[in-house]
């Protein structure tokens, strides 16, 4: 089985490839999804609450993610805490995802984290996914960002050029969806086959 990794920074458009591959039949593992999940388990909500205090919690219970991410930018040591609970139970996520896929010639995992938390040695192969920097603040604003918080996520973030340089290849994301299907399909075509 090959293992390839989407990665890339925040507003390039892993998750638009990610839904692509899905689309086109392969089976897809997302962290961000992964993380989502880890917010609704009851162990895990209070774990984050022992960092972060009740007012992260919403009336009815629900963790804030805007407030996490808040203090999280103004604070190295509790984002460090919070990756400690969350990056270890994705792993092991990502690892029974693999178990359940064994018979599949070739599976993605949607990784924004890969080189900065260290999991390029998972995959055999690593996908960046770009854009231009105009198209990024524009998609970074369309998620409802404001500019200054996806500037201070950024910086959390390996430089794209960085990521770009680790990659076995390179998916230029500008394009419209169709024309992308089509590149993704031909860079794909030896598992397309069947």
């Amino acid at each position: 089985m090959k293992k390839i990794a989407i990665t890339g920074n925040l507003g390039t458009g892993k998750t638009t490839i990610l839904k692509i591959l899905q689309d086109l039949g392969f089976s897809t593992f997302s962290c961000d999804e992964a993380v989502k999940e880890l917010y609704e388990d009851l162990d895990v909500k209070e774990g984050i609450v022992k960092i972060f205090g009740k007012e992260i919690l919403e009336t009815e219970g629900e963790i804030n993610k805007k407030r996490i991410l808040e203090k999280i930018l103004k604070d190295q040591e509790l984002k460090k805490r919070l990756e400690n609970i969350l990056h270890p139970l994705v792993k092991e996520k990502f690892l029974e995802f693999i178990k359940e896929n064994e018979k599949e010639k070739v599976i993605f995992a949607e990784v924004p984290l890969l080189f900065e938390v260290g999991w390029e040695s998972l995959f055999d192969e690593i996908w960046v996914v770009s854009c231009s920097e105009k198209t990024q603040k524009e998609r970074i604003a369309k998620k409802g960002l404001e500019e200054n918080i996806g500037s201070e996520i950024l910086k959390f973030q390996l430089p794209l050029k960085e990521k770009e340089k680790r990659a076995h290849k390179i998916v230029f994301s500008e394009k419209d969806i169709k024309e992308l299907k089509e590149e993704i399909k031909e860079m794909l075509k030896e598992y397309l086959k069947d």
